[in-house]
């Protein structure tokens, strides 16, 4: 197409009726190139995928990242490296290290915002866990490799030659890049959008393998419809404190039976350690590591039932408010400091 001959030699932008007879150098062969003369991508008998700037990269960009590019120099720049840069400093326009800057902010933003949303029984060092587990240089490389971004990316001579198209770092600062391009075109939904496209089920993987460990209610959850017991109930069976620093007994139930009570000075907190603790009376094994950090095993020095200096939970004591109405006592194991 015309438009595409016009990128074929540098990121220059022309005007709608500027260069439409122009030819150029093609970055990769140093062949003749225009609109006036389409050449397959790697020359004529070379069937690989076109690198940025050549003919046909455009609509290659487009089919894999869902994003039709308004502005082409803006995505040449997203996908040219420095080593490329380096070795046309006359022609190449700028590298993709300012995009990357800006992308990896925007890519913050998005998943931060997402898995808050998502998870809302998550306590922030979990969400914090598995934003960097989302956007780590090894996952934004996988993405990078599905959308194909290396074959797209312009290289220098030495960096092609040691296989910059597949190295990790260069794949992740990539897609970072990109993640700009689609930032400053679509703005910041368009970016989520493209964000949650690529990264989605990642996200979804990343956070049922740590969900067993990390989030407890989902743990329980998950394990009481397995064993056909239906959904966990929770509900305050005391409350103590003062109004501003207030401290709350829950109790956990699943299938009717009560299996465990802990004390915290949030509802959420004390939950959390109540399925935590019911987890561990139901025997599962995923449930059996430490709780918060700061909380004492077994619920606090002589289970005396205060919460821990840092505000997490603990098991409430044996004998403490809100024995069952019913008068039935826990299974072994589901509340601390039962013999």
């Amino acid at each position: 197409m015309a438009r595409e001959g016009r990128w074929a030699d540098g990121p220059e932008p022309a005007g709608p009726d500027e260069g439409e007879g122009r030819s150029g150098t093609n970055p990769a062969g140093g062949l003749p190139a225009g609109p006036d003369r389409p050449l397959p991508a790697g020359g004529e008998s070379d069937p690989r995928p076109p690198r940025a700037g050549e003919p046909g990269w455009l609509q290659r960009v487009a089919a894999l990242t869902g994003v039709v590019p308004a502005d082409p120099a803006l995505f040449l720049e997203a996908l040219t490296h420095a080593s490329y840069r380096a070795e046309h400093p006359d022609t190449a326009g700028a590298d993709n290290e300012r995009l990357e800057f800006l992308g990896d902010a925007v890519l913050n933003l998005c998943v931060t915002d997402h898995i808050f949303r998502s998870y809302p029984e998550r306590p922030e060092g979990e969400l914090s866990k598995l934003r960097a587990a989302t956007v780590r240089a090894e996952t934004l490389a996988e993405a990078a490799r599905r959308l194909g971004l290396g074959e797209l990316l312009r290289l220098g001579r030495g960096e092609e030659a040691t296989g910059g198209r597949q190295r990790p770092s260069i794949l992740a600062d990539a897609f970072e890049a990109m993640v700009a391009a689609v930032y400053l075109q679509e703005g910041l939904e368009g970016a989520r959008a493209f964000v949650l496209r690529t990264l989605g089920d990642d996200i979804r993987r990343l956070a049922a393998r740590s969900g067993a460990c990390d989030d407890p209610k989902t743990a329980l959850q998950e394990l009481s419809r397995r064993l056909g017991l239906g959904e966990p109930s929770y509900r305050v069976i005391d409350t103590a404190g003062p109004e501003h620093d207030p401290r709350y007994t829950v109790e956990v139930r699943v299938g009717g039976r009560p299996l465990g009570q802990a004390v915290g000075r949030s509802k959420k907190v004390a939950e959390r350690e109540a399925a935590r603790i019911a987890l561990a009376g139901l025997g599962e094994p995923a449930a059996t590591s430490a709780g918060p950090a700061g909380a004492p095993e077994g619920g606090g020095a002589g289970g005396s039932g205060a919460p821990a200096p840092d505000g997490s939970a603990h098991a409430a004591p044996k004998g403490s408010h809100g024995t069952p109405p019913d008068g039935a006592a826990p299974p072994d194991g589901a509340r601390a400091g039962k013999a």
